[in-house]
């Protein structure tokens, strides 16, 4: 009955198809799980920094007023002292942040701007999604200085842009050694406390030239718990030179430097953010109803036509003639003759 079964099973063309496409489907709801090379997995998600062309070929205008805010930021930075007195950006000149509303920034453009010492100069945009922005920043040192330029470039959200303001603020308040403590404190403390760039990964630290690319997958935009319209959130491209609360950041060396800001804006193609979702439940749901598929398909395979059409026995059965004519044996034995 076995030998029928296999040589059933291994005779027929249909159950060879049935069996290959079964192995065929297994086999591409399983390619996910295996580790892609290194050079394929770079290309499918690309390293946040990565080296682009910014040179003048690539500019495509000036700065549009109406899509980026320049500002730069200069004060004593005593904020909290008990003797020295906090003056703000007006009063020494500089250029402060407003609120207005800006458009998207959806075509490159070029500027340069003079960095001084202790001070930090930032860019205001809307970013969107459908759009790939490449930054790149490149610092030179005036006065033919031989002093090699070390600046600290960071993207950061608007919600934490009032901690980093603050944190300029407060730059030559040491808070009674709480300022120190607080910048050797554990990971979890301070990005509580903080400001953090975008994503945790955008911030360069003591570079003279930078290049990265950026893409939002969702919008930047505030919402109330009241309800309301939402409006969106700006980015801050901040390029600085003086001594922030971070452990790694470049200290300022009393110089100042020539910035060089490139922004290239390119279209991109973006999926929407639910075929993630479709995709890891259609996969998890393809393996767990994988096992159950080929079950069936090989307790199936050994059945006739007729029997997986409904007709047929299902219980094998051995056709042999009865040894009496009344198909029973007797289970008590002849009496002996006389």
């Amino acid at each position: 009955m076995c030998g029928l079964l296999l040589a059933g099973v291994g005779g027929d063309p249909r159950m060879r198809y049935r069996g290959r496409v079964s192995l065929l489907v297994t086999l591409l709801l399983l390619l996910p799980l295996f580790p892609a090379p290194y050079g394929q997995g770079e290309g499918l998600a690309p390293i946040v920094s990565s080296a682009s062309n910014c040179g003048s070929e690539d500019q495509s205008g000036p700065m549009d007023p109406d899509k980026v805010e320049f500002f730069n930021m200069i004060n004593q930075g005593g904020y909290g002292g008990d003797d020295e007195a906090w003056l703000s950006a007006r009063d020494y000149g500089g250029i402060p942040v407003s609120d207005s509303d800006l458009e998207s920034l959806t075509s490159s453009f070029y500027t340069s701007s003079i960095l001084a010492n202790d001070t930090a100069i930032g860019l205001r945009m809307n970013l969107t999604t459908g759009w790939k922005y490449t930054i790149c920043v490149n610092l030179q040192a005036l006065n033919d200085s031989e002093i090699r330029p070390s600046t600290d470039v960071y993207l950061i959200q608007e919600t934490q842009f009032d901690r980093y303001d603050f944190d300029y603020d407060s730059r030559h308040n040491s808070w009674d050694g709480m300022r120190d403590e607080i910048a050797h404190s554990s990971p979890w403390l301070q990005n509580l406390i903080l400001w953090n760039s975008f994503r945790d990964v955008h911030s360069y630290e003591k570079v003279e030239q930078v290049a990265f690319s950026v893409a939002l997958d969702h919008e930047e935009r505030s919402f109330s718990l009241f309800g309301g319209e939402s409006e969106p959130r700006t980015m801050f491209l901040m390029i600085d030179a003086w001594d922030n609360i971070r452990d790694y950041d470049a200290k300022p060396q009393n110089i100042n430097y020539s910035a060089d800001i490139t922004v290239l804006v390119e279209e991109r193609f973006s999926l929407p953010n639910w075929t993630v979702s479709l995709t890891c439940c259609g996969g998890l749901i393809g393996l767990l109803a994988a096992p159950f598929i080929l079950h069936r398909r090989f307790m199936k395979a050994g059945l006739d036509e007729n029997v997986s059409s409904g007709g047929g026995d299902l219980m094998p059965h051995l056709e042999t003639a009865a040894e009496r004519p009344g198909g029973t044996q007797s289970l008590v034995g002849n009496p002996p003759t006389n």
